[in-house]
C-alpha cells in the first residue's frame, strides 16, 4: 500500500513539474494530449504538496476545492486531488464512486460497479424489471438479467430505466437512470444568462450545471465528476480559467452535488472567468460540459452515429462571443440622401450587454422646439428606451460640466410630458439596441448629430456619434378637368406629399383674404393654426386627394390659386415650407333656352332646349299665360343639355295668345330658391326670404303680370339662382295654299303653301278631279287625281310645305286640292284647272274620252275613268277672279273622293 501511494505521489509531482509553470510567470502553457491541445495553468503550492505527502492509505479521499466546490481526481484506488491555483484542501465524504448502495441509482453506460458490498447482490442472482402497475410478488418480470460478477457490473445501453428487483428477495436492487447533462453561462455580476450571446471583454462569468447525476452522492462521494471545457477561437482548450483576482479556477472533475448548481470561482460575485484577462482574445468561444464517470461517456454513444450522446454524457456545445469594450452607433438613414422629413429613421447602439447609455440629439439647444424648428424626436414606448429619463438629462458629458439637457432643444412631448430629445438606453444581452426616431413637417431640414455616451468605472468617457440628414419632402397638386369650372361643380384636387402626414389647402383670388382662405368657407387661414386650413390626410403611399364642393361658396367668378402646403403656413410664411399651387378659373353657371317656334299652333307641340352649365341635376321651368300657371323640373344631361317638350294635348287646350316661359338654374347650392307651394286651392310662389305672389287661386296674377312677379323674385339680392326667359304665341292652326295657275295635261308642277304648324309636322294632301261622282255597278269610274303628304319645313318668313304633282296621266278637268293636319284638326282647300296639252290660255278645252291612270306620289292610288270633256274655268282660292263652281254631281264626287283619300292617308 505504501509502495502504491509513493508511486502515485511521485507521478503527481512529475506531472506538476511538466505541466505547471512558475507562479511568477502566471501564463497558461499549451500541452498536447493525444490530438487535443490542452492549456494548463499555474502552480501547485508547497502546502498542497505537503498534504499529498501525508497520504497513508488507499481509502483516504483528498479533495480539491475550487471556490466552494470539491473536485476529486481518482488515481487507481486512491483519490488524489487536482490542485489548480490558490485553493484549499478539505476533507471529503468517505465512499467509493463504484460502490452502489442498496436500492441506489446507477446510470446507463457505467462499468465496474460493485453491487455486492452494499447492495447485497450475489454472483448468480437474477434481477427483474416490471412494467408499471405489476405485482412484484405474483407477476413474472418483463425483463431479466443474471449477475455473473457482482463486483464488476456494466449497465449496458438499452437497459430499461427504472427499478430492478432481486428476484430472490423480491426487493429493489437498484434504479437505472438515463444520464442527462446541460449547462449555461452567466454574468456573475448581473446574473444574466449569456449563453450563446455576447459578453464584452471585462465581463465576469461563471457556470451553471443542470444534471441528474447528483444521485452519485448516494455512494458517499461528493458527486459524479464532470469537466467543463472552454475552447478559444484558436482551438485551445482550457482546463482552468482566471478570475478578476488572478486566481486560477479549475474546470476538471467538478462533482455534481445537486440537480442544478452554480460552479463558482474565487472572483467577485463568485466569478470563475474574467474575460478581460490578457490571455482571452475577442472572438467566439465554444463551451460544453461532459462526464465520463465510470466510463459512461465512452460506453454510451449515440446508436445511429456512434458519436457522443449529446444531452446525456455530454452537453450541447454553446457559444460565447467576447467582444471589445467599445461603444458604437450607426444609422439606417442613407449617408448622402439622409431621410425625407415626415419619415422615421433609426440608430443602433453596440456596446456592453445590459449596459445603460445616454442618448441625445446633440447641439440643438439653439433651436426653438416649435413648428418648423424642431429636431427629430425619440419615439416613445420602445423596449429598453426611457425617453426623457432624468438620469440622461442630468448626465455630464464633457470636462466643461455640460449636461445633456443643456445641449438639446427645449420643449416636451405633450403626450408624455417629457423631452423627446434625450433618453436612457439599455442594451440587450448581446450589447445591442435599436432606437427609433420620428420626423414630421415641424422638423427642421438640416443635418443632426445623434450621440451616445457613458462614463466607465475609471471615470473615462466612452462615446460615439452619427450624423443624420433630414431633408424636406415634396408637395404636388393637380386639379381634375380643364382647370375651368362653374360654381357648384365638384373639383377633385390631388397630388403627393412626402413632407408631412397632412396636406394643408387654402385659396387666394378675387375678394378673398390676402394670405389665403379655407376652401370650405372662404374664411381667413391663420399661420400655424392647422384648424383654420382645409386639411386632407396623406395616404401611406404619399398620395392625397380632396373633393372640393364649390356649392354655396361666396366667391366671384375669376381666376384663383389653390395652395397645397406641407405645414399650416399661410401665403406670407411659405419660405421654409414645401408647397405647390394649382390655378383654376371659376365661372358663374348660366342657362340658355330656345323654343322650337315663336308661334305654336294649337294641337302642335313646343320644344324648349338649352344648356345649363355647372352640371346641375335639373332645371325648373315655368309656363305662364292667360288662365295658365304651370311648374315642373327637367333633368339635365351629363353634357349640360336639357330638353322640355310641351305636348300637343297641352297646346290644344291653350287659349290663343302670348305665353311666357322661364327656365330656372339652381346654381351653386343645388336648391331652387324660388319655388311654388300649394295650400288648398291657392298656389303661392315663394323665395327663401319669404316674399311671394299668388300664382293660382283667388287673387292670382296672370300672363305678363305673373311672369314679371316671378322674375322679380328671381332677381332678389339673396337669391343665387340664374334664369332665362322667352315668350311664344299660341294661335289657331292655319294652312294656306298658294295660288295654282292653269296647268296642261302632262305637266309636272308643285303645289305649296305656308302654315303656322311646327316644322317637322306632316300635312296630308289630296288632289282630285271634279268629275268624280258616284256611278252604278255597270259603269266605270270617271276621275283622276293623287294624294300624299308633305313635311313642314322652316322658312325665312314662316313655315312652308310643298307637294309635287305629275299630271301626265291626268284628264283635263277642274281639280280640287285639300291640305289637312290631322293632329291640329285643321285643313284648307283650293282648286285649279288642268287643260288639254297646249291649251293653256284658251277659254275652252276639247272634250276627250280616254282611260287615264293616275298615280299618287305617296299613296300610289290609281283609277280608270271614261271622261267627257267639259269647258272649265280656272278657279283658285287665292285668286280674286270670279270662279265657276262645279255642279252638284261634281261636289258629291269630291266629297266621296276626299273621304277615300283621307282613309288611305290614315292607313299609310
Amino acid at each position: 500500500m505504501i509502495k502504491k501511494l509513493s508511486i502515485a505521489l511521485i507521478s503527481l509531482v512529475l506531472l506538476a513539474m511538466v505541466i505547471v509553470a512558475p507562479v511568477a510567470a502566471a501564463v497558461a502553457t499549451p500541452v498536447t494530449v493525444g490530438a487535443t491541445v490542452v492549456t494548463v495553468v499555474p502552480t501547485i503550492p508547497a502546502d498542497i504538496l505537503a498534504t499529498l505527502a501525508n497520504l497513508t492509505n488507499n481509502t483516504t479521499t483528498v479533495p480539491t476545492v475550487v471556490g466552494n466546490v470539491t473536485i476529486p481526481t481518482v488515481v487507481g484506488n486512491v483519490t488524489i486531488p487536482t490542485v489548480v491555483g490558490n485553493v484549499t484542501v478539505v476533507p471529503a465524504a468517505t465512499g467509493n464512486i463504484k460502490v452502489v448502495p442498496a436500492s441506489g441509482s446507477v446510470y446507463i453506460g457505467e462499468a465496474g460497479l460493485n453491487l455486492n458490498t452494499l447492495a447485497g447482490v450475489q454472483n448468480g442472482d437474477t434481477l427483474g424489471w416490471y412494467q408499471s402497475g405489476s405485482n412484484i410478488q405474483t407477476n413474472s418480470p418483463d425483463d431479466t438479467f443474471v449477475i455473473s460478477d457482482a463486483m464488476n457490473v456494466y449497465i449496458a445501453p438499452g437497459t430499461k430505466t427504472g427499478v430492478w428487483y432481486n428476484l430472490k428477495t423480491k426487493t429493489p436492487a437498484f434504479t437505472v437512470k438515463d444520464p442527462s447533462l446541460a449547462m449555461k453561462i452567466f454574468d456573475a455580476k448581473t446574473g444574466k444568462d449569456v449563453t450563446n450571446k455576447q459578453a464584452v471583454a471585462g465581463s465576469l462569468l461563471n457556470f451553471r450545471i443542470d444534471s441528474n447525476l447528483d444521485a452519485f452522492t448516494q455512494r458517499g462521494v461528493a458527486g459524479a465528476p464532470v469537466t467543463i471545457k472552454v475552447k478559444d477561437p484558436s482551438g485551445n482548450i482550457y482546463i482552468a480559467l482566471y478570475d478578476d483576482l488572478k486566481h486560477s479556477n479549475g474546470l476538471v472533475s467538478i462533482p455534481v452535488s445537486s440537480s442544478s448548481f452554480f460552479v463558482k470561482g474565487t472572483g467577485a460575485s463568485g466569478a470563475m472567468w474574467d474575460t478581460n484577462y490578457k490571455d482571452y482574445k475577442t472572438g467566439d468561444y465554444k463551451v460544453w460540459v461532459e462526464s465520463n464517470a465510470n466510463g459512461m461517456k465512452d460506453n454510451y454513444k449515440d446508436p445511429a452515429s456512434g458519436a457522443d450522446n449529446t444531452g446525456k454524457t455530454i452537453s450541447a456545445v454553446y457559444t460565447l462571443t467576447i467582444g471589445q469594450d467599445t461603444l458604437a452607433i450607426t444609422s439606417n438613414a442613407d449617408a448622402n440622401a439622409g431621410v425625407i422629413r415626415n419619415n422615421d429613421f433609426a440608430v443602433s447602439i453596440s456596446g456592453r450587454p445590459n449596459q445603460a447609455y445616454n442618448l441625445w440629439v446633440s447641439g440643438t439647444s439653439s433651436m426653438k422646439g416649435i413648428n418648423g424648428d424642431m429636431p427629430p424626436a425619440i419615439k416613445s414606448g420602445q423596449n429598453g428606451v426611457i425617453v426623457g429619463a432624468a438620469t440622461a438629462g442630468s448626465y455630464v458629458f464633457n470636462s466643461a460640466r455640460q449636461t445633456v439637457v443643456s445641449d438639446v432643444a427645449p420643449g416636451i412631448n405633450p403626450d408624455t410630458g417629457v423631452s423627446p430629445y434625450y433618453a436612457n438606453v439599455t442594451t440587450d444581452d448581446n450589447g445591442k439596441r435599436t432606437i427609433g426616431f420620428s420626423t414630421n413637417s415641424s422638423t427642421k431640414d438640416q443635418t443632426y448629430t445623434i450621440k451616445v455616451q457613458w462614463t466607465d468605472s475609471n471615470g473615462e468617457f466612452k462615446t460615439d456619434s452619427v450624423k443624420v440628414k433630414v431633408s424636406k419632402g415634396e408637395v404636388t397638386i393637380t386639379s381634375s378637368g380643364n382647370q375651368s369650372y362653374f360654381l357648384g361643380e365638384s373639383i377633385t384636387l390631388s397630388g403627393k406629399n412626402t413632407d408631412s402626414s397632412n396636406v394643408y389647402l387654402f385659396i387666394t383670388g378675387p375678394n378673398t383674404p390676402t394670405n389665403g382662405a379655407a376652401l370650405t368657407d372662404i374664411q381667413p387661414v391663420v399661420n400655424g393654426n392647422a384648424g383654420s386650413f382645409t386639411q386632407e390626410t396623406v395616404n401611406t403611399d404619399n398620395t392625397w386627394s380632396y373633393k372640393w364642393e364649390t356649392s354655396n361658396l361666396n366667391i366671384d367668378a375669376g381666376s384663383y390659386t389653390i395652395y397645397a402646403v406641407g405645414v399650416p403656413a399661410d401665403k406670407d410664411n411659405l419660405k421654409s415650407a414645401k408647397y405647390a399651387t394649382a390655378s383654376v378659373i371659376i365661372k358663374k353657371p348660366f342657362v340658355t333656352a330656345n323654343a322650337s317656334s315663336a308661334t305654336v299652333a294649337k294641337g302642335d307641340k313646343l320644344i324648349i332646349t338649352g344648356i345649363a352649365e355647372g352640371k346641375p341635376s335639373s332645371v325648373a321651368y315655368w309656363i305662364v299665360g292667360k288662365n295658365l300657371f304651370a311648374y315642373n323640373t327637367q333633368t339635365v344631361n351629363d353634357d349640360g343639355t336639357y330638353s322640355i317638350t310641351i305636348d300637343r294635348g297641352t297646346t290644344q287646350t291653350l287659349a290663343s295668345g302670348q305665353y311666357f316661359a322661364v327656365i330656372q338654374h339652381p346654381m351653386g347650392n343645388g336648391v331652387f330658391d324660388v319655388a311654388p307651394f300649394k295650400n288648398g286651392s291657392v298656389t303661392r310662389v315663394y323665395d327663401t326670404s319669404g316674399n311671394f305672389f299668388i300664382a293660382d287661386g283667388p287673387g292670382r296674377l296672370q300672363g305678363s303680370d305673373a311672369a314679371n312677379a316671378l322674375v322679380n323674385l328671381l332677381n332678389g339680392a339673396n337669391i343665387d339662382d340664374k334664369y332665362t326667359k322667352l315668350s311664344f304665341v299660341v294661335d289657331e292652326p292655319n294652312i294656306n295654299i298658294n295660288a295654282i295657275a292653269d296647268k296642261n295635261v302632262g305637266d309636272k308642277f308643285d303645289i305649296s303653301g305656308t302654315t303656322n304648324l311646327a316644322a317637322g309636322d306632316t300635312v296630308l294632301i289630296d288632289v282630285l278631279s271634279s268629275s268624280f261622282k258616284p256611278t252604278d255597278k255597270t259603269q266605270a269610274g270617271d276621275f283622276s287625281g293623287v294624294s300624299g303628304s308633305a313635311t313642314i319645313v322652316k322658312g325665312d318668313n314662316g313655315n312652308t310645305w310643298n307637294f309635287s304633282v305629275d299630271a301626265s296621266a291626268f284628264k283635263a278637268d277642274q281639280y280640287s286640292v285639300k291640305v289637312e293636319s290631322i293632329e291640329a284638326s285643321t285643313s284648307q282647300t283650293g282648286t285649279f284647272n288642268l287643260l288639254e296639252s297646249g291649251a293653256v290660255g284658251n277659254a275652252t278645252a276639247k272634250p276627250t274620252s280616254a282611260v287615264t291612270t293616275v298615280k299618287s306620289n305617296v299613296t300610289g292610288v290609281s283609277t280608270s275613268a271614261a271622261t267627257s270633256a267639259a269647258t272649265t274655268k280656272v278657279n283658285n282660292t287665292s285668286s280674286t277672279a270670279p270662279t265657276q263652281s262645279p255642279g252638284f254631281g261634281a261636289l258629291v264626287a269630291l266629297i266621296g273622293l276626299g273621304a277615300v283619300a283621307f282613309l288611305v292617308a290614315r292607313r299609310n
